[in-house]
């Protein structure tokens, strides 16, 4: 482990065994926007916001009354105090610990009805939950500003920093207009495969910084919609999947050194030069004609 992630748990292990939990030897888990690791034997997960939009705070209350409300969530650590716990500049939260089998093929249905149970009970959250929630477009906005610092995302080459943030404003402008007021409802923001994990055979949700509100398209388009039950936009759906792959290619390329980001980030950068450009930007629209920085755009690719 490097130093920085070493600091980060010993800090997690500090907290733990001031309230009386036995840490042993700690595990680090991931480490992507916030730093995760089982205090192992505890069955006890700390999460430590090391990220540089950690929301920690708003993620715990979400998780607590969903929890009531009996929703499919990995439930806070009943050993410790249900809050955020700060110690040398960084804040910690406390999660149930679930052993899992590694990998987990997760069949597409089955994620897709557990994320509509999800959004039923969401849809129960308090107001003072729901006031405070930012809207997907705000998190999308926090995404396109990175293309917009010449200072970050430094391992991104000019073409293809022109091309995603191009890609960003063409996809937003048909998000808005695809979208209708009335679908707007409270999503989990990122309900792809990896903040899901098996417990007692059934699926249960994590990570819930990204909690957002917005048309339930935009966390259709983290999985395969198939048996979530409902209709959906298709056109919406399309947008919001290619905005799926414009936000996590800037996310992994602004830190494309860390674990499989540049993975990720190669992966999400090819798929929109090969399957969302060249729909988005040669729309066959009377009134969109392609413009002159479009076909520079694509003549870069």
């Amino acid at each position: 482990m490097s130093s920085n992630l070493e600091d980060a748990i010993s800090v997690a292990v500090g907290i733990a065994r001031d309230h009386g939990v036995a840490v042993e030897k700690p595990i680090a888990l991931r480490s992507t926007n916030n730093t995760v690791a089982w205090l192992y034997p505890a069955p006890i997960v700390a999460k430590i916001g090391t990220g540089r939009f950690s929301r920690l705070a708003t993620e715990l209350k979400v998780a607590q009354e969903l929890a009531a409300l009996g929703a499919p969530v990995v439930h806070p650590a009943r050993e410790m105090p249900p809050s955020v716990h700060f110690r040398d500049g960084l804040g910690v939260t406390f999660w149930r610990y679930h052993a899992q089998s590694s990998p987990v093929q997760i069949p597409a249905g089955r994620i897709a009805a557990a994320l509509r149970q999800l959004h039923a009970a969401m849809a129960k959250l308090s107001s003072a939950v729901r006031e405070h929630l930012p809207t997907y477009m705000q998190h999308l906005n926090s995404a396109r500003s990175r293309l917009a610092d010449p200072d970050d995302l430094q391992a991104l080459s000019a073409p293809d920093r022109r091309l995603l943030a191009a890609t960003f404003d063409r996809l937003q402008v048909e998000m808005i207009a695809s979208g209708a007021p009335e679908n707007i409802r409270v999503l989990h923001g990122e309900p792809h495969s990896g903040n899901i994990l098996v417990v007692g055979g059934d699926l249960a949700f994590i990570d819930f910084e990204t909690v957002c509100t917005g048309p339930v398209e935009w966390d259709l388009a983290h999985i395969d919609e198939l048996g979530y039950g409902l209709p959906v936009n298709p056109r919406l759906l399309w947008a919001c999947q290619g905005m799926v792959s414009a936000k996590t290619a800037t996310l992994c390329w602004a830190d494309v050194e860390r674990g499989d980001f540049r993975e990720h980030a190669e992966w999400h950068l090819s798929n929109l030069k090969t399957n969302i450009a060249p729909q988005l930007f040669h729309a066959n629209s009377d009134s969109k004609r392609l413009s002159s920085d479009d076909e520079s755009i694509l003549k870069d690719e």
